[in-house]
């Protein structure tokens, strides 16, 4: 074995322990577990050094909620080529294995072995900076929906007293809708203050965008790669589903994927794009004068700034300078 050289590293993230699998040149595997944390972690990486990895060896981990970022961030900074993968990906293996099993060590050895399949995985890029401004915006999406729920339940409570005639003490439902807004507010000035230097510029630069807003979306597309404006425009769920079967043609509807807390924040963008900047706004209008319904042009013009986005961000194409 002390004659193999490591091909690939596949990782199976629970919440307090790893399973980890070494494929070795000969297509055979060793697997071993560790505790996820530190400690865990550090051991896990004293044993690729061990085994003298090489830096450049793929190490596969499938994304699990935020169980798996302890391990990915140590790997990172230990050097290592961390890919950080769809769980999709690693389901479609389990699919087309013989006997189909699920078991961690099993799993670790079909994430090792989609290290050696897949020379093409996303490289983990993520830090913990990036990751403190995404948990930030995804905490003020939620939020935002338990406020509107609370709200909404708080003001179905006022008109049952009306109807019903009744009294209810309602002190600790509108304090908790004030603290759930302070703690929104608290939250927005965490990412003002740590906007990505994107954001700042694009803020600086695009004239009826906030460099809060822009900073959320940035946050939300960290880590993916577009190969086309089109593609960003469907990670959003701002695409057009087609509905056709045969010679029927049925009302084309927005696909709706991904996150409805994305979505909101491209509705407000595009609100403030078509009242402060020019350019924006004439589209805007255009478009109201061609007679389409005002979420479609607020819509259309969230998708023409993401069309901006992967000019400015993917393709290198927009300069400020």
């Amino acid at each position: 074995m002390k004659s193999q050289n490591v091909s690939s590293i596949g990782i199976d993230v629970g919440k307090a322990s790893l399973s980890f699998a070494t494929m070795w040149e000969n297509q055979k595997a060793t697997v071993k577990s560790c505790t996820n944390d530190r400690q865990g972690i550090n051991a896990l990486i004293a044993t690729l050094r061990k085994n003298k990895t090489d830096l450049l060896v793929p190490c596969v981990i499938e994304a699990t909620g935020d169980y798996h970022l302890h391990c990915a961030l140590m790997l990172k900074e230990a050097g290592f080529n961390v890919n950080v993968i769809n769980p999709l990906i690693s389901k479609y293996y389990q699919r087309t294995s013989v006997r189909n099993c699920k078991d961690d060590s099993v799993d670790a050895v079909r994430l090792a072995r989609i290290g050696v399949l897949e020379p093409d995985l996303r490289i983990f890029t993520g830090t913990k900076q990036s990751f403190a401004l995404r948990k930030a915006v995804t905490s003020v999406g939620k939020l935002e929906r338990y406020q509107q729920q609370l709200k909404a339940h708080a003001k179905q409570l006022r008109e049952a007293e009306k109807m019903l005639g009744a009294k209810f003490d309602l002190v600790a439902l509108n304090k908790t809708i004030k603290s759930i807004e302070k703690q929104i507010k608290v939250f927005e000035n965490y990412i003002n203050e740590h906007a990505p230097t994107q954001a700042i510029e694009i803020a600086k630069n695009v004239r009826g965008v906030s460099r809060t807003g822009v900073a959320k979306i940035l946050a939300l597309l960290d880590g993916h790669e577009f190969e086309s404006k089109d593609k960003l425009v469907a990670f959003t769920g701002l695409d057009v589903a087609a509905r056709r079967s045969g010679s029927w043609r049925g009302k084309e509807k927005l696909s709706k994927r991904g996150s409805p807390h994305f979505r909101k924040i491209l509705f407000q963008l595009a609100w403030g794009l078509k009242q402060h900047n020019q350019e924006y706004k004439e589209y805007y209008n255009k478009l109201r004068e061609r007679g389409l319904h005002y979420f479609t042009c607020l819509i259309a013009t969230a998708r023409k700034f993401l069309r901006f986005l992967y000019a400015y961000l993917w393709k290198k194409s927009v300069s400020f300078s």
